[in-house]
């Protein structure tokens, strides 16, 4: 049995540097962004991913670049993924918008606690017969937090986009990273994950609304998941709007322009199998763009949000 290995995020529109190196930089702003995800918070030991990403455009030459830095650490019981990437996106001109081809390097590690207990039924003491022990089990790895296996990972990833829509396709840990533990027979695997990602602007009669649909499409060509998005904007200050991840859950989307350049968003997923037992997941993202200047001109420009 293998599980998913890449974190998942509902708020794919704002952090598409997590899955498109090609995306970076598709403004002239300096970009920082930030997201939590607690996943199922109603159970013991349930997963939680956090992503940081920064960039920012550079010219050379007279053309132009996209340069960043991301990481992301993810946990699951008593696993713990954690990579930090460098990000380049060269960009041309083509028809009336932009082309990025980006590139991902860097690397990856996993710890695990041979140590830790996950308890099956959500009692908190350790000799009621209930917990899974797993510092005698063959199938599970010895190391500790000493044992940190570290692997390269590379991705690619080409993102296009002008005033009215956007369309990305990335392959991700193109490497096939293996990960071993001392005392584990089988090397830890990490697939390849290809996206598939696009977006339109829709706007309406009211010139001060916004009806913005998109789409993202991923696989490692055994298992695939699509997710539909709908989101209205308001005066390009206010978003909001549902998500559907078939056969997984409906999300709630919330988004604000808090002031010039910095955007806080809000998204719970409610589950549409029995995983709604767990009570949902909640994802929380800060972005704040800016473009710094050296004058006593304004220092901060707001972005739009595509």
């Amino acid at each position: 049995m293998q599980a998913q290995f890449d974190a998942q995020f509902s708020q794919y529109v704002e952090n598409k540097a997590a899955i498109n190196p090609g995306s970076i930089a598709e403004n002239d702003l300096l970009n920082l962004f930030g997201a939590y995800r607690w996943q199922w918070a109603g159970f013991k030991n349930a997963p939680s991913d956090m992503f940081f990403s920064v960039n920012a455009p550079v010219d050379i030459a007279g053309t132009k670049h996209g340069v960043g830095l991301s990481f992301l650490r993810s946990s699951a019981g008593l696993f713990v993924n954690q990579s930090v990437l460098l990000q380049y996106s060269y960009k041309m001109k083509l028809f009336d918008g932009e082309l990025g081809l980006g590139l991902n390097v860097g690397f990856m590690n996993q710890t695990f606690d041979p140590d830790g207990r996950i308890d099956l039924t959500g009692g908190a003491g350790k000799e009621d017969g209930n917990d899974f022990h797993v510092e005698n089990d063959p199938s599970v790895p010895k190391g500790g937090q000493d044992d940190m296996p570290i692997a390269f990972d590379a991705g690619f990833g080409a993102y296009f986009s002008n005033k009215k829509m956007y369309v990305g396709l990335s392959a991700l840990h193109l490497t096939a990273p293996n990960m071993s533990y001392d005392g584990l027979a089988k090397d830890l695997y990490v697939p390849r994950v290809y996206y598939l990602t696009g977006g339109y602007n829709i706007s309406l009669s009211n010139t001060l609304f916004t009806v913005k649909p998109s789409t993202l499409v991923k696989t490692d060509f055994k298992s695939y998941q699509m997710e539909l998005t709908g989101l209205l904007e308001y005066n390009k200050t206010i978003q909001g709007g549902l998500s559907y991840r078939f056969q997984d859950a409906f999300v709630f989307i919330v988004g604000i322009n808090l002031f010039s350049g910095l955007y806080a968003a809000y998204s719970y997923d409610l589950p549409v199998s029995r995983m709604i037992l767990s009570g949902g997941s909640h994802e929380i993202s800060l972005r704040y763009s800016f473009k710094p200047q050296f004058s006593g001109q304004s220092k901060h420009k707001v972005g739009n949000i595509l």
